[in-house]
């Protein structure tokens, strides 16, 4: 039976999906539909809609068994059927395929491999699996042709890796014509280059979003914010942690001092330059690193290698130990330097005593960061007081209305099964369930939910088991007072009873871990969140955050905090890693400034002023800072809402841009505008010399005659020097605002990607956007054309305002004027560089929009030396570590 034409959706579609789906057919061109929507947009009504208009014989893959039966409940918005599973042309199973199948990509291996069991296998997290065999992949190939499947939708398709993207490409490459939908919540913003490439390979370009504040002005999403907590770390980390640092210092002290190490370092083949240039280029910090070890000691100045790098001795940095690491990574793995025997065997036995120091763990150096040091901070137990913390802080204020949930990476019930007590304690649900119940006044109503241990209060257990359907059901007391339940029963159940007690308010908290409650599980009574892990992806902290910021039905005024833990031990390099790593886990999402009314990602719009302040009277003042900031502003939690409406009174057409983030304007502003106003100033003085010269020899003898003389010396000189002139005052125009060489460069780059093909709105549509803030930063993005051409724009100008890297092609512009010269140098963007004529398109563009150039292809002798130099005195230098893509509600 065909569906297609009973299929119907029941409801009114809001305007952020008749947006996307009123562009299904445009995006599909390319045979790909990726969409990226934030949790509570409707992402599976978004994909059985896909599925309805294209009439074509369809199987979803989902990452878990959650989601793979979302798809079949979701049905019943489009049928108005009681029972989806009942319909004759609905399937979750791949043994037996129909018009719509919803099933787990893990099922596949159980279609494909019989000595595999269903159950079992699709247990497994998408995440480890390994992707399909070959002859699992052929199989596949075989079921899709035997069934004539035409669409593949990938839900959550954030979750695939390597593994899978294989499979999934030689199913396309085998059918050319089938159609592969992606939707997702996550897309993997913070994978690496090559990763992100092979992702977008597979699903194709992201062609629609919708987004978190989109979702808030549509009344889908409620008001947040997130609150940063800081912990004073433990005593046994910091001794930890200072034990790392003694070592670390001891060996630099060490080497400094040591005759063989300076051997060793002064006999690298860089410091006697000869056609090194190809070589530095790749790798110019490994080049630095020996000139910051020379000026160190004080020895003579490399003045070829200096020269080569067109630097002077005060450009030379401290030798701190980001060159440490750098130079020892450099002298014990080089592949082009040839050591001596006496070096060598130098070299040999101080691997030898890195690795007995911890310092080395077979190729990785952690000389400037130690990965036990971050994992022994990120998982701090000093984290488990500052939930208990929180949760007094949130009941107190928000009482009998409270539902909070809170987060973890592990379970730690190992003491508990094994009863045996090391005295240790690890961050995990166990132990926050633990200190919760013994300090709360609230601890009968507080629940754990975990995959291998649930708990439940005694007195709300007969609440539980009413949820469960189920004979298999056990019960085992737990505290001094048998105040405590275990309970194990099939999972599904228990996450749906415990779901319901939280929803009803019969429990006000619940502690899980977020494999099981982190992602597709959905509670929208939730209004407080704690992120008591150490995840730092884009997706997984965007999966968790989506837990506490649906709108609930029957709290329409709902507002939601996220509280992110920090632990830090101030005193020490290496006791700051948390915090950093912290500042990278805001990067991948948007949401509410404290610094003004704006919505947008990035670690600063929190304005933690009080954790960064360099005036520390004790170890401790930054975290007691910290703190006392964020209880000031969640004492003001009433005013969020009213904040995130004022953010988002923008126009309709407001939504969120990638765009981006510079600190300061380029300084070639400032010499263009310096040149010109020289150039016009030269020009008004000759002027009025001329006429002034004529004056006193025609001696005019009336008013009439000097205004004749006037006017014809003026016309004479603007005559002589009009196109020059004409060109001064238009740059002297352009350049005047302070965004103005911004705006020009912006401007260049979207006229290119027209051209190129890459953009496809009208250039006449499009605008560029420079928005200068108080704290003197400025936005840059592209409007009026579709979500995917933002993207490029902003993608594409990152590379151009950011550091000289590698490119193939650099944008050079010499200016010299009274016997001053300066090079200005930009790469050409990558999606330029791969030809020539494309390059030449973005020149061209470049010298009609922002100033007369040169383009330099840098894969020649002569052009690696000046792109050598490019990188050390690129005037784009000035934005390192301070140009980002950001995205940003407009």
């Amino acid at each position: 039976m065909q569906p297609f034409e009973t299929m119907r959706f029941r409801h009114s579609w809001r305007p952020y999906q008749e947006r996307v789906l009123n562009a299904i057919k445009e995006h599909l061109n390319d045979e790909r539909l990726h969409v990226v929507a934030a949790p509570g947009a409707g992402k599976t009504t978004l994909g059985l809609e896909v599925f309805r208009v294209l009439e074509k014989t369809t199987l979803v893959l989902s990452p878990t068994r959650v989601i793979r039966d979302q798809w079949i409940e979701r049905l019943k918005d489009f049928t108005g059927t009681g029972d989806e599973t009942k319909l004759n042309w609905v399937s979750n199973s791949i043994h037996d395929p129909k018009v719509l199948t919803s099933i787990t990509f893990q099922a596949l291996h159980a279609k494909f491999a019989e000595e595999l069991n269903a159950d079992e296998d699709e247990g497994v997290l998408l995440e480890e699996d390994d992707g399909l065999k070959d002859n699992e992949v052929n199989s596949f190939i075989k079921v899709i042709e035997e069934h004539k499947i035409q669409i593949l939708i990938l839900d959550e398709a954030h979750h695939l890796r390597a593994e899978w993207w294989r499979a999934l490409e030689k199913v396309c490459e085998y059918f050319p014509d089938i159609i592969l939908v992606s939707l997702t919540a996550t897309p993997p913003y913070d994978a690496q280059g090559h990763e992100w490439a092979r992702y977008e390979q597979l699903c194709g370009p992201i062609d629609e979003e919708i987004s978190v504040p989109e979702l808030v002005k549509a009344g889908t999403l409620c008001a947040h914010q997130d609150f940063i907590w800081a912990c004073n770390a433990t005593a046994n980390e910091k001794n930890q942690i200072k034990e790392y640092d003694d070592r670390v210092s001891t060996l630099c002290h060490t080497l400094f001092n040591s005759d063989d190490f300076k051997g060793v370092v002064l006999s690298h083949p860089w410091l006697a330059p000869d056609e090194i240039e190809a070589d530095i280029i790749k790798e110019p910090q490994i080049a630095i690193a020996l000139l910051v070890f020379i000026k160190a000691k004080s020895l003579p100045s490399n003045e070829e290698l200096m020269a080569l790098l067109d630097m002077k001795d005060e450009d030379i940095p401290e030798l701190g130990r980001h060159w440490w690491q750098i130079l020892i990574q450099t002298i014990l793995f080089s592949k082009t330097t040839q050591h001596s025997d006496s070096d060598q065997q130098f070299i040999e036995q101080l691997k030898k005593q890195l690795r007995t120091s911890e310092l080395l763990n077979k190729r990785e150096l952690s000389l400037e960061r130690s990965r036990r040091m971050e994992r022994s901070l990120s998982l701090s137990t000093s984290k488990i007081l500052a939930c208990v913390t929180i949760h007094q802080l949130e009941y107190k204020h928000r009482g009998e209305s409270l539902r909070q949930v809170i987060l973890t990476d592990y379970i730690r019930d190992e003491a508990l099964l094994s009863e045996l007590d090391t005295g240790e304690i690890n961050l995990g649900a166990w132990p926050i369930f633990k200190g919760l119940t013994s300090s709360s006044t609230i601890a009968d109503q507080i629940g754990l939910l975990t995959g291998r241990i649930c708990v439940i209060p005694t007195c709300k257990l007969q609440l539980l088991l009413n949820h469960i359907d189920s004979n298999n059901v056990k019960t085992e007391s737990m505290g001094s007072k048998e105040q405590y339940q275990k309970v194990t029963a099939p999972l599904n159940q228990l996450t749906s009873a415990f779901t319901e007690l939280l929803m009803n308010g019969d429990i006000k908290v619940l502690v899980g871990t977020r494999s099981l409650l982190g992602e597709g599980w959905d509670a929208p009574a939730i209004n407080s969140l704690i992120l008591a892990s150490s995840v730092g992806s884009f997706m997984l902290t965007n999966q968790m955050r989506g837990r506490a910021i649906r709108i609930d039905p029957k709290n329409r005024d709902k507002i939601s905090t996220i509280w992110h833990l920090v632990a830090i031990n101030a005193k020490s390099y290496a006791g700051w890693s948390d915090y950093h790593n912290l500042k990278k886990r805001f990067e991948t999402f948007v949401g509410l400034s404290e610094k003004e009314l704006t919505i947008e990602s990035g670690f600063e719009r929190m304005q933690a002023t009080s954790i960064e302040s360099s005036y520390m009277l004790n170890e401790t003042a930054p975290i007691a800072g910290n703190n006392r900031q964020m209880l000031r502003r969640y004492r003001k939690l009433g005013q969020i809402s009213e904040r995130w409406n004022d953010a988002l009174t923008l126009d309709e057409t407001a939504r969120v841009i990638p765009s981006v983030k510079t600190n300061k304007t380029p300084k070639l502003r400032g010499l263009l505008l310096k040149h010109s106003f020289i150039y016009l100033f030269i020009q008004v003085v000759a002027l009025l010399s001329g006429v002034m010269t004529s004056i006193a020899y025609l001696t005019p003898r009336s008013s009439s005659q000097l205004l004749l003389v006037l006017l014809a010396g003026i016309a004479g000189v603007l005559i002589y020097k009009l196109p020059k002139t004409i060109s001064i005052i238009k740059t002297v125009f352009l350049y005047l605002p302070i965004d103005g060489a911004l705006k020009q460069i912006g401007k260049a780059l979207a006229e290119a990607l027209c051209q190129a093909g890459y953009i496809e709105t009208s250039i006449r549509q499009m605008k560029v956007n420079v928005t200068n803030l108080q704290d003197g930063t400025f936005y840059l993005s592209l409007s009026g054309c579709t979500f995917y051409e933002s993207s490029v724009f902003a993608d594409c100008l990152a590379e151009i305002l950011a550091p000289i890297e590698n490119p193939r092609y650099l944008i050079l512009r010499e200016g010299e004027f009274l016997g001053t010269s300066r090079d200005d140098y930009h790469a050409v963007p990558m999606k330029f560089a791969a030809k020539k004529e494309r390059a030449q398109i973005f020149y061209n563009s470049w010298q009609k929009n922002v100033s007369l150039s040169e383009l330099i292809y840098t894969r020649t002798e002569e052009g690696r030396r000046r792109l050598l130099k490019a990188k050390m005195k690129s005037f784009s230098s000035i934005f390192k570590d301070k140009v980002k893509r950001q995205d940003r509600w407009q």
